[in-house]
């Protein structure tokens, strides 16, 4: 069974409906971890429980998320020729205003010394170090902000809700049409 599949099945399970009403409550952490968990504990049944598997798995999560709550993102784009997994608004609006953009890094490695060097590649895009979101396995002591996996700190689940936070106090140039 292919993560996607995983995925989906597990978000079938929790209801797009619920969904939507858990990130409209601000309680988006919940269906991010229920989902998160269900997903892993299939994993391991298969056998595809490895730090880039997990990443993927949250990448895919926060796209699906990210479209169910209609905020406004660009995935999978090069800027500056640096790799980005999601840019929210877009990778425009970070030539224009490196401010309003948060650049969130799926690393598909627990290797410290590769985070920290594709950190050193966004940096060149994005200045301000506290719009760089990374993903990780396992909490990392470095110069961006860090969303854990791991089962004893999963702080991936508040991702949403601080994008939200993130995305009302900014000024965009598209029409801003949140669920939210």
């Amino acid at each position: 069974m292919e993560i996607k599949d995983i995925l989906y099945q597990a978000i079938s399970e929790y209801e797009e409906k619920r969904i939507v009403s858990d990130i409209a409550q601000g309680e988006s952490a919940e269906a991010i971890s229920t989902i998160f968990s269900h997903c892993m504990k299939n994993m391991r049944e298969v056998g595809s429980d490895t730090p880039e598997m997990r990443s993927a798995l949250a990448e895919g999560l926060t796209h699906y998320m990210l479209t169910v709550a209609l905020i406004p993102s660009q995935r999978k784009t090069t800027f500056g020729s640096v790799e980005i997994d999601v840019a929210v608004p877009d990778a425009r609006t970070l030539s224009l205003t490196p401010d309003d953009v948060v650049v969130i890094h799926f690393s598909k490695t627990d290797n410290l010394s590769e985070i920290k060097e594709h950190l050193e590649r966004l940096k060149k895009i994005q200045p301000r170090t506290e719009n760089i979101w990374v993903v990780v396995d396992k909490p990392v002591a470095v110069d961006a902000k860090v969303y854990a996996l791991s089962d004893g700190q999963f702080t991936f689940a508040n991702m949403i809700n601080d994008l939200i936070s993130f995305s009302s106090g900014k000024k965009q140039s598209k029409l801003k049409i949140f669920r939210i």
